[in-house]
C-alpha cells in the first residue's frame, strides 16, 4: 500500500491522521527562544492563547530536509512507496526541502507533490488520497487523483484583523492602522498556488456574510470543511448556515495550527472545499 505524508500546515487533526495512517512532519513556530512542533508541543488553543498575549510576532520554520528523510523513511519502512502532499511551493520554502528530500533517497519509492494549497485545502486532498491509497490505489493513480482535485479545491476565508500581516511584514503599518480605523476585513482565497483578495468588506457581520455568498457561488461541494483562528463563535455560525448548501449536513469545525493562524490571525474564519465535478 502507498503511504501517504503530509507536513502540519494541512491542519488534519491528529487523531483524523492517525485514523487514515497519514505521518504528519510537524513545522516549528517560535516565541522569542521557545520553538514548539506545530501539533505536537502546542495545541492550536495554546498557540492562540500564546499569539494574543505575546508583544511580538512569533516566527515559523519548515521542517529540514533531515526530518523529511526521517519521516519518509520511517513510513516506508517496510519496502512500500511512499507521496508526499504537501504545502504549495509558492508560499513557502518547504516543498522544496521535501523535494530534496527525496531527492537524496535514491534507495527508497519516494514521491512529492505540489497540492498548491494550504491548511484543510491540502487537507482534504490528502485525506482523499490516503482513502484510495487503502483501497489499494497505485502511485500513478493517486497522482491522478490529485491532479483531478486540485482545480477543484480552495479554501475562502476572512480575516478579522490586518494587524498580524503587519506584524508579518506584508502589510505596511499605515494600511494596517487605516484597516483597523474603516473595520476593513479582507476576503482571501487560496487556489492553485496563489493567494488572492476577493473583496474588502467592513465590520463583522459583513465579512460573515461575504463569505456565505462566495460559498454559494461553488456550491455544490464534494467536501465541505469550516476552519477558524480561535474564532470557534463564529465558525459554528458559519457551518450552521453552510449545511444549506451541504445537502443540509452540517460541515466539520477545524481550528487553523500554528503556521495559519500566525499569518491570519486570531479571528480568521473561511472554509475549505473541493467542489463537485
Amino acid at each position: 500500500m502507498v503511504r501517504i505524508v503530509t507536513d502540519s500546515t494541512s491542519d488534519i487533526p491528529r487523531p483524523m491522521a492517525e485514523e487514515y495512517g497519514i505521518r504528519v512532519v510537524p513545522a516549528i513556530v517560535n516565541f522569542g527562544l521557545e520553538s514548539f512542533r506545530e501539533g505536537v508541543d502546542l495545541s492550536p488553543s495554546e498557540f492562540f492563547a500564546r499569539l494574543v498575549a505575546s508583544p511580538t510576532l512569533p516566527t515559523t520554520s519548515q521542517p529540514s530536509v533531515g526530518e523529511f528523510m526521517e519521516a519518509y523513511a520511517e513510513a516506508g519502512r517496510s519496502g512500500e512507496p511512499v507521496l508526499g502532499i504537501h504545502l504549495g511551493s509558492t508560499f513557502s520554502g518547504l516543498y522544496d526541502a521535501a523535494q530534496l528530500a527525496s531527492q537524496s533517497m535514491p534507495e527508497r519509492a519516494v514521491t512529492v507533490y505540489d497540492s498548491g494549497l494550504l491548511s484543510m485545502g491540502l487537507g482534504l486532498m490528502v485525506l482523499e488520497a490516503a482513502k484510495a491509497a487503502r483501497r489499494g490505489a497505485t502511485v500513478e493513480q493517486l497522482l491522478r487523483l490529485l491532479d483531478s482535485l486540485k482545480p477543484r479545491t480552495r479554501v475562502i476565508a476572512v480575516l478579522d484583523t490586518l494587524e498580524y500581516l503587519r506584524k508579518g511584514g506584508r502589510l505596511s503599518r499605515v494600511s494596517a492602522t487605516l484597516g483597523r480605523m474603516l473595520s476593513i476585513r479582507p476576503v482571501i482565497q487560496v487556489f492553485d498556488n496563489r493567494l488572492d483578495q476577493l473583496a474588502r468588506t467592513r465590520h463583522r457581520m459583513n465579512s460573515l456574510n461575504r463569505l456565505l455568498e462566495f460559498a454559494q457561488t461553488h456550491a455544490p461541494f464534494d467536501h465541505l470543511v469550516v476552519l477558524h483562528a480561535a474564532a470557534a463563535n463564529a465558525a459554528d455560525w458559519v457551518a450552521e448556515r453552510l449545511a444549506r448548501l451541504n445537502s443540509g449536513v452540517k460541515p466539520a469545525i477545524i481550528e487553523a495550527g500554528s503556521v495559519i493562524g500566525t499569518h491570519a490571525g486570531p479571528g480568521a474564519v473561511g472554509f475549505a472545499c473541493i467542489t463537485r465535478r
